[in-house]
């Protein structure tokens, strides 16, 4: 009985002897697809490889993909091999570039470096006798010399090799080679056998030699039909220690032939949009928001699928400037004043894709577009409504945002009215809570926290400049001396504080170190500061007295207030 498999198989798995792959990748058959990384491998890695291959040790297996008569990705040439120029490849590697071109390149002579063997050290002159491989001292058996580009190189070069070594790249014409290498010891000892001598070194190609020629490795070929999201979780799979291949690597390749550039599109937009850098905005995402523009979902199946050349001519740049735009609207409004404090990188993709339909509104329209999709921000951060299916809230978000955010018409997105905002979660989160935690450093900062030191507000640059980052108000030591039984590092504890505030509070009791700061800054300043880091400061409040307890519970009162402000909703007191 025919299995499925039999009858349809997934892939191929066939060795390939080491010649036939060094040929093909010449004359153009194999190649690599455009979103490869380049080759990386040092000397040293490359000459292991070939310890493995002539001790036949397994060296892992290819994994090559077949290409149809169409070429439908940009590919490009192994590094030290002829230019492809017009032709199509038949297979693809997706997996073993750094062995095959490491290989390639020892075995034609060409890159940075020639590799030997020194044949002496495979032989026992003494006995005859070959030996095995475990024998071997390869540290001394294989060398590598960088090719001569100076007159100090060449004679480095002529002092290191001697006769006994055999050029790697000749691997085809060792008899030849082992010719005049006998001839050469015969010259300096005419009583030498070279007849014997020759048969000796012949054994010794046999076993160490042949190899570099006839080795097998193995390889796993992916039929043309494999969709290419199959592609791409199979490479990522492989290949979790290179480069990842990505939805945008993959579109990167498969857009070039049809003249949509995406790597030079992307390294423009960084370079007119520096909150790209900042942020480390990925460029897949940017993709997710042409394809909600194009198709209306952010699924890595339908970009991959449905996402055409011509939508990335029509999307591409009113999206950057709306990702470019929600970033800065971010950090002016919404107290964005360090990347590590973006809650969610996912919500830049349905508000990167709704932005230009908002920046095409009349002044007085296009504020009151700004407020609401500022309002979704804060929602959707204080629900937790990207903690899990991202991709698919994206879509459904989006395909609301586009009418209420734009226009104040139809529903809103769920997380505006739908889903509760708890202020017992704020009791009760801790700092792992990501989307919490930032967003409450986001609204302490568009509540005007001051700085504790200079009474101004917090912007990106004081921020950076003052070493402004979150530290304990209760400090963690001074909690564990208590025996406090709450955790220090619920999200009520923490605060916006400069470093040297910090080294003022140490690890001491609240009352003790407000003291000092009272005596330094005044008592009404430091109030006053404390006041904007919705901190209650009066000489009955929770931190006056020491009184953890106390303190959460009136700063929860205040933080829920601020998170009512910003979302529109009322709390729930559960």
């Amino acid at each position: 009985m025919t299995s499925a498999y039999e009858s349809d198989p997934i892939f191929e798995a066939t060795p390939r002897q080491l010649s036939n792959l060094v040929t093909r990748i010449r004359s153009g058959e194999i190649a690599l697809p455009d979103f490869q990384r380049d080759f990386v491998w040092d000397s040293s890695k490359t000459e292991e490889l070939i310890q493995s291959i002539i001790s036949k040790f397994p060296v892992g297996t290819l994994l090559f993909w077949k290409q149809g008569s169409e070429s439908l990705f940009a590919s490009r040439s192994f590094q030290g091999s002829p230019s492809l120029g017009e032709k199509s490849p038949a297979e693809l590697v997706l997996d073993g570039q750094q062995r095959l071109t490491a290989l390639y390149q020892a075995l034609t002579g060409t890159g940075d470096e020639r590799f030997y063997l020194k044949v002496d050290e495979f032989i026992e002159q003494a006995t005859g006798r070959i030996l095995d491989f475990h024998e071997v001292n390869f540290d001394r058996a294989i060398i590598s010399v960088p090719v001569a580009t100076s007159k100090a190189q060449e004679k480095k070069n002529i002092e290191i090799l001697k006769p006994s070594h055999f050029p790697v790249a000749d691997v085809s014409s060792f008899d030849d080679w082992l010719d005049e290498y006998v001839e050469a010891l015969a010259t300096e000892n005419p009583e030498i056998d070279q007849k014997a001598e020759k048969s000796l070194y012949r054994r010794m190609r046999d076993k160490y030699v042949i190899p570099l020629r006839a080795y097998g490795l193995p390889v796993v070929t992916l039929p043309e039909t494999t969709p290419i999201e199959a592609v791409c979780t199979i490479f990522e799979t492989l290949n979790r220690t290179g480069k990842p291949l990505g939805p945008f690597e993959l579109l990167t390749a498969r857009y070039f032939p049809q003249g949509v550039y995406l790597r030079d599109d992307w390294e423009e937009a960084k370079s007119n949009y520096k909150a790209l850098i900042d942020f480390n905005v990925d460029p897949y995402n940017v993709l997710q928001a042409v394809c909600l523009r194009a198709h209306g979902s952010a699924q890595r199946s339908d970009v991959l699928k449905k996402l055409e050349a011509e939508d990335i001519k029509k999307h591409w740049n009113p999206v950057i400037k709306g990702i470019a735009g929600v970033l800065d609207m971010l950090q002016a409004d919404c107290g964005l004043v360090a990347p590590k404090w973006l809650p969610y990188g996912m919500l830049l993709i349905p508000m990167g894709a709704v932005w230009p339909e908002i920046s095409s509104l009349d002044p007085l329209d296009r504020a009151s577009a700004y407020a609401r999709l500022q309002r979704f921000f804060w929602c959707s951060v204080f629900t937790t409504n990207y903690d899990q299916g991202a991709n698919s809230q994206v879509g459904a978000d989006y395909a609301l945002l586009k009418t209420w955010a734009v226009s104040g018409t139809g529903a809103p997105p769920e997380a505006v009215e739908d889903l509760p905002v708890s202020a017992a979660t704020f009791r009760d989160a801790s700092v792992r809570r990501k989307a919490l935690y930032s967003g409450l450093m986001c609204l302490l900062v568009t509540s005007r926290a001051e700085d504790f030191h200079t009474g101004q507000a917090m912007t990106p640059h004081r921020v950076s400049e003052s070493q402004i980052d979150s530290h304990h108000i209760f400090p963690k030591a001074f909690l564990k001396r208590e025996g406090s039984t709450e955790s220090s590092e619920l999200l009520l504890n923490r605060s916006l504080i400069d470093a040297e505030t910090n080294r003022i509070i140490k690890d001491r009791a609240p009352s003790v170190y407000l003291k000092e700061m009272a005596e330094a800054y005044g008592t009404d300043k430091l109030k006053s500061v404390l006041a904007t880091h919705a901190i209650k400061s009066d000489d009955t409040d929770g931190i006056s007295r020491d009184d953890y307890d106390a303190f959460l519970e009136e700063r929860l009162e205040i933080v829920a207030k601020m998170v009512e402000r910003a979302t529109g909703r009322q709390l729930t007191s559960d």
